[in-house]
């Protein structure tokens, strides 16, 4: 009897580190969204400087789920207000599967707009609440 209690106990032990381990292995929903950031941040690091409508992005950069998107504006040459490029941004973000999809799992942007000195000019969010509307609209 008393050996089936140590052999009971043993059993026991096993299956609960058995399941904490299964249990911290597995990410979590935030873990998640801060691994596809990294890597969304990353893919973008590799192909600036993009220019754009007067506007280049310079540099993409996560800070865990969120990926901070910088840009420089050209000034006379920018041929859009940063607010009007945050509207199309923010539109075309809703609208790509592929971006939509990872805004739905937690990822999130920010659009910072520098003057060519690094003065910040505009600095505002893109994430899946500023999609509401946006989907059904038409350009």
């Amino acid at each position: 009897m008393h050996r089936k209690l140590g052999l009971n106990r043993l059993l026991l032990t096993g299956l609960i580190t058995l399941l904490v381990s299964a249990c911290s292995s597995t990410p979590t929903e935030q873990e998640l969204a801060n691994s596809f950031a990294d890597q969304r941040a990353d893919m973008l690091s590799r192909v600036v400087p993009i220019d754009m409508d007067g506007y280049r992005l310079i540099k993409a950069k996560a800070n865990e789920s969120n990926i901070e998107l910088t840009m420089l504006f050209g000034g006379e040459q920018g041929k859009r207000q940063p607010d009007e490029l945050y509207q199309g941004m923010t539109k075309r973000y809703c609208r790509d599967t592929e971006i939509l999809s990872l805004m739905e799992n937690g990822v999130t942007y920010t659009l910072l707009v520098r003057d060519q000195r690094g003065r910040k000019l505009f600095e505002r969010p893109i994430s899946l609440s500023n999609c509401s509307g946006v989907v059904g609209e038409k350009s």
